[in-house]
């Protein structure tokens, strides 16, 4: 009997509100549009049917009308979620997917909440943190579609996609993830560090639109990829002996925002192969 393969440990992954309200408005919406067609539907037809009898030219209008009416009824009605927000956690979902093929020995912790005093908030989000045998790794997740040009360095990266229903491309530019990616890293490894790790965490940008295409992808300075290529893209760097109390501070990024621990306030930093007294 073939056994399935073990998947990454997502048991600290959190929901996501906002795409479980937008599905549950689409579920309910369908389930009143059902009801609409079979109500509609018949009382239409016996309608147009007794017209029909007495004024044919009648009875066509009252079904075209009655035909345009029903086919607006029945367009998806609008959500209450963003489209920003639902976009973006659309495309974490995605990557979320894209991370549970990850081997068991990899912990995946999504929506951290990391204290970074120089914001005005006090904090920042990381779409996801990943843990396992090549290290720490933030993922930034976009959720983009069309043809992105990776440029390094660049402010924007150009975008190419097909503009409504034609099939002639707009150009247009995302902004450069890989500034943002450098922020959150940068801001991980200094929270590391006050908490008494000594480590330098790995980033990658994954790009989860379906309908996205990437073009000099290895001409980037992290790792770009889709949601499918996150498995081999985590698991081809090079092996990394995380410190035995890394899994305690990931525990705290799943709760509330962590504070310093006691270690680092006395300044005290342990590198990631030296054993805890």
């Amino acid at each position: 009997m073939a056994h399935s393969p073990a998947m990454a440990d997502t048991r600290s992954v959190t929901p996501y509100p906002a795409l479980e309200r937008h599905r549950r408005e689409q579920r309910l919406a369908a389930r009143r549009r059902t009801r609409m067609l079979w109500l509609a539907l018949p009382l239409t037809a016996a309608t147009v049917g007794l017209l029909y009898l007495w004024s044919p030219p009648l009875a066509w209008l009252v079904g075209a009308i009655a035909g345009m009416g029903l086919f607006f009824a029945l367009l998806p009605g609008a959500s209450s979620v963003d489209p920003g927000e639902l976009a973006g956690v659309e495309g974490e979902r995605a990557a979320l997917d894209g991370l549970r093929a990850l081997p068991d020995d990899f912990r995946v912790l999504n929506r951290v909440r990391l204290p970074d005093p120089r914001l005005p908030n006090g904090e920042r989000e990381l779409d996801f943190v990943v843990a396992g045998p090549t290290g720490l790794w933030v993922i930034e997740v976009k959720n983009t579609p069309g043809l992105v040009q990776v440029v390094p360095g660049a402010r924007h990266w150009p975008l190419a996609k097909r503009s409504g229903c034609s099939s002639c491309p707009a150009w247009n530019a995302i902004d450069n993830p890989e500034h943002q990616l450098r922020d959150q890293l940068d801001a991980f490894g200094r929270w590391l560090l006050m908490n008494g790790v000594s480590l330098q965490p790995r980033g990658a940008i994954c790009l989860a639109h379906p309908e996205v295409a990437i073009r000099d992808a290895d001409e980037a300075a992290y790792p770009v990829c889709v949601p499918s290529q996150l498995r081999d893209c985590l698991q081809s760097g090079s092996e990394v002996r995380l410190a035995p109390d890394v899994p305690a501070l990931l525990d705290t990024l799943s709760g509330p925002v962590p504070r310093p621990t006691d270690q680092a306030r006395k300044g005290r930093l342990r590198s990631p192969s030296e054993p805890r007294r």
